[in-house]
């Protein structure tokens, strides 16, 4: 989980200094690597039976609804709008996250493993 967790990170780094004609194309690769990530971290839960899988669910359909909603503008020549998420909500959205559900996961992948 850290390795996919720096992966995120290294990849959303270097979204902000693209410049805008490349920025929707980076913005795509990084929605779809999250996206993988986001089904890798369900998998294990489901796996384990993991108790707040309903709710880490949640807040990960959230967050790529709001990513979705980003690549729309994008679209739509709205870059600023993109730039925003990626700079602003993103990284606290995902500070938050690791720290809080995905911190609990890990709990309960190593719990998991030792039995």
């Amino acid at each position: 989980m850290d390795a996919l967790h720096h992966d995120v990170a290294k990849a959303l780094m270097r979204l902000p200094a693209s410049k805008d004609a490349e920025f929707q194309e980076r913005y795509d690769v990084f929605l779809a690597k999250l996206e993988r990530i986001f089904r890798a971290e369900e998998r294990w839960m489901e796996e384990i039976r993991f108790p707040e899988l309903k709710h880490h669910r949640e807040q990960h359909a959230s967050i790529l609804d709001t990513l979705y909603h980003g690549r729309t503008q994008l679209r739509g020549g709205n870059t600023q709008f993109g730039r925003n998420i990626v700079e602003n909500l993103l990284p606290e959205w995902l500070h938050f996250h690791a720290s809080t559900m995905d911190s609990a996961l890990a709990r309960e992948l190593r719990v998991a493993a030792l039995t």
